[in-house]
């Protein structure tokens, strides 16, 4: 029905739609299948067959065994779905967003203030996780990029942390496949050398999930 609405000129064709190379078609398809099961998702983790929802999340991501480490991820469908995920796991603490007010607000922090700074270093340092989002921009000019088309200036906040505490730094894209949440693996960051290459990290950083998100209907219609 979208796509013979946007045919007979009822409907302007979103961008998101005309960047891509799929046919038309096939990309309503993916952006209204991942809508559908999103909304399903989103309220079946609220009710008591939660456990079962979070089993969709597929992480078999290696990471550092002896030492924390820092997640870099972009703005996701499956947000709720994987704070739960998280909460449940005890998995790792979350870097902004909305002031949270029900049991989430136990693994989220600000990323702001002296001693709430002071937690999240320690927390690294004894071997926890901590995960940020990439895709936060700022009006500063000390990292500037490109990102789908437009330029920004993104924040710096996960570099200087692995610099701050010598951990290292993941990069991970979940995304819906196969009727789980599978994740991408991206460019990854030792705590060797993090200092001498902080000016580039960032920029690849967005660069990945930049193509990503390009190439996918469902990722770039959250962002065009």
């Amino acid at each position: 029905m979208h796509d013979t609405m946007m045919k007979v000129g009822f409907l302007r064709i979103p961008v998101s739609i005309t960047k891509l190379p799929h046919p038309r078609l096939k990309s309503l398809h993916c952006i209204w299948h991942e809508r559908l099961v999103r909304r399903v998702i989103s309220f079946l983790v609220r009710t008591p067959a939660r456990r079962y929802i979070l089993k969709l999340v597929n992480f078999h991501v290696p990471l550092p065994e002896d030492q924390g480490c820092i997640i870099v991820m972009c703005h996701t469908s499956w947000k709720r779905l994987l704070v739960q995920w998280c909460l449940e796991n005890k998995f790792a603490l979350l870097i902004g967003g909305g002031k949270w007010t029900d049991q989430r607000r136990i693994i989220q922090r600000q990323g702001a203030g002296l001693t709430e700074l002071r937690e999240v270093v320690r927390h690294l340092q004894l071997g926890g996780r901590v995960i940020i989002k990439a895709v936060v921009f700022n009006k500063k000019n000390d990292c500037p990029v490109k990102f789908l088309g437009k330029d920004h200036n993104a924040s710096l906040f996960a570099e200087r942390l692995a610099i701050l505490t010598k951990v290292p730094i993941l990069t991970l894209m979940p995304k819906l496949s196969n009727a789980t949440i599978e994740f991408i693996s991206g460019p990854q960051f030792s705590t060797d050398g993090l200092e001498s290459e902080s000016a580039t990290i960032t920029t690849r950083i967005i660069s990945f999930f930049e193509k990503e998100i390009a190439s996918d209907p469902v990722l770039l219609s959250s962002y065009v």
